[in-house]
């Protein structure tokens, strides 16, 4: 009599077979990509034959008590796979003084806690972090004909990113080998909805009432951490001064970065759940790269004073040398300089070559009393006045995070230009799609989850889930196996 692992074997070399026949028969006038579609969906067809074969070949796990115990019924879970749903038939076991029982097939196929394959959650989640959850669904959907709703992608999301802590702490960045250590933060805002649960949610633009806002924002702390080379450079190689003679072009300031040396191994991470949070993570991950404080430290800021103070109270005692971000030296530089000369000029550019040189030789106090020289000297007005002091003070407070010449000699890098891309890829990219409103737990789901993928460790976390889900799910039914079979030895003797 034919088993029914034999019966699948069969029906999966009938579907070959007749493959076979379509390729010479039913599709012979057929245009090269409908054959492919059509090759591609017969295929899955005799995977899932393939699967259910594998499946039968392994029983229902009614022998696992050997002839110990024989009390147990069968119950059925549908598998949902690549290839379509599977059904599997496990043997249950169960005392009849217990409120439940095991399943020993379940852990030697170690099945999920949802119906859906591991395969297909990380391949929905893959999507889903770098598009939406509805675009997940969709594109799934239009490949395997099969349908994960938003709701339950929200639920797969969340699930899997409870383990993303443990996966930085349990699988550590390797010890530095660059001489610098960079660290730097900085904020970006996510729109919010009011509802608590869940993830994304795209709501329909309306009309708004003048002064109001489309949702509010929370902030996400967004860190880095990586190592670099050292890049000696002096000022002269950093400024350079360019005039097109093109009518429509206008002259340039640019900063050179010519051989820069690149970030190594950098992580980065987002979290809403607070300054503090995100500068521990920094923290922790500092140690863990550099456990024995062979690198030089560094910390690239923006100056904004919220994270300037977490910085003095996070990084400063443990050795890190505070730099202000030169980008957002020049930013200010720049609207400081339109108060003295017309928008567009050469004499502007020359005026902001002229004191940035300055600032990048560490004559910034030298900058600070030039200026206020000829606010003295010259006739402004007092709102202009009070305008160019507010800069001015900003460059005041921050001159001991301003020692340029020697940043430059060390050769430590002056430029954030790693979290401001990180702000953009990783968190607008994604948190900003047309429409998105996010709860707080949804964000904070999908930004651990997708910090996975942006630092390129997404397959090495899959399988470091899928084994810690399955310690969480039958660690239990081990110790359950023991104590039962424990019983049933003792009873027998007795």
């Amino acid at each position: 009599m034919i088993n029914n692992y034999e019966q699948k074997y069969l029906e999966m070399q009938e579907q070959i077979k007749e493959l076979s026949y379509l390729l010479v028969n039913d599709w012979e006038n057929l245009e090269i990509h409908k054959v492919e579609e059509n090759i591609f969906r017969k295929l899955l067809e005799v995977g899932r034959r393939a699967l259910e074969a594998y499946v039968a070949n392994k029983g229902t796990g009614e022998d696992a008590f050997g002839s110990l115990v024989s009390n147990y019924s069968e119950k059925r879970w549908d598998y949902i796979s690549i290839f379509g749903t599977v059904k599997i038939n496990r043997a249950y076991f169960w005392e009849e003084d217990k409120g439940s029982g095991i399943f020993p097939l379940d852990k030697e196929l170690n099945l999920p806690q949802k119906h859906y394959s591991y395969l297909l959650q990380k391949w929905n989640q893959m999507i889903a972090v770098d598009g939406n959850f509805d675009k997940a669904r969709k594109q799934l959907e239009e490949i395997f004909h099969i349908n994960i709703w938003t709701k339950q992608s929200e639920e797969i999301n969340r699930d899997a990113s409870n383990y993303v802590k443990d996966f930085y702490k349990d699988n550590p960045a390797a010890e530095q080998t660059e001489p610098i250590l960079v660290v730097e933060a900085d904020g970006k805002g996510i729109v919010m909805r009011k509802n608590k649960q869940g993830g994304e949610k795209e709501i329909p633009k309306i009309r708004l009432k003048k002064g109001e806002k489309n949702g509010s924002k929370k902030m996400a702390i967004v860190t880095a951490a990586f190592g670099i080379e050292r890049n000696i450079r002096t000022v002269d190689d950093l400024v350079k001064y360019e005039i097109n003679n093109s009518p429509n072009k206008k002259p340039e300031l640019k900063i050179v970065n010519k051989d820069e040396p690149k970030p190594q191994n950098k992580i980065v991470r987002a979290t809403l759940e607070g300054k503090d949070k995100g500068f521990k993570r920094l923290v922790e991950e500092v140690h863990r790269r550099d456990p024995d404080s062979k690198c030089e430290r560094v910390a690239l800021m923006d100056g904004e004073r919220a994270l300037e103070k977490k910085a003095l109270e996070y990084l400063m005692p443990i050795g890190f040398i505070i730099i202000l971000d030169l980008f957002h030296v020049m930013e200010r530089l720049w609207k400081l300089c339109y108060y003295f000369c017309k928008e567009a000029s050469i004499e502007a550019v020359l005026w902001v070559k002229k004191y940035l040189t300055m600032i990048l030789s560490g004559k910034t106090g030298y900058f600070i009393g030039a200026i206020r020289q000829i606010i003295t000297k010259g006739s402004f007005k007092k709102s202009k006045i009070k305008a160019i002091e507010k800069i001015l003070t900003y460059f005041e407070k921050r001159k001991k995070y301003m020692k340029y010449d020697e940043y430059l000699a060390k050769g430590y890098p002056i430029g954030s230009g790693v979290i401001e891309g990180t702000c953009r890829s990783f968190v607008k990219d994604r948190m900003e799609l047309s429409g998105m409103r996010w709860s707080e737990l949804g964000a904070e789901s999908m930004l651990e989850l997708r910090s996975i993928k942006v630092n390129d460790k997404w397959e090495r976390f899959w399988n470091y889930y899928i084994e810690k889900e399955k310690i969480r799910k039958y660690s239990k039914q081990d110790t359950y196996f023991d104590k039962k079979i424990n019983r049933i030895k003792e009873n027998k003797v007795a």
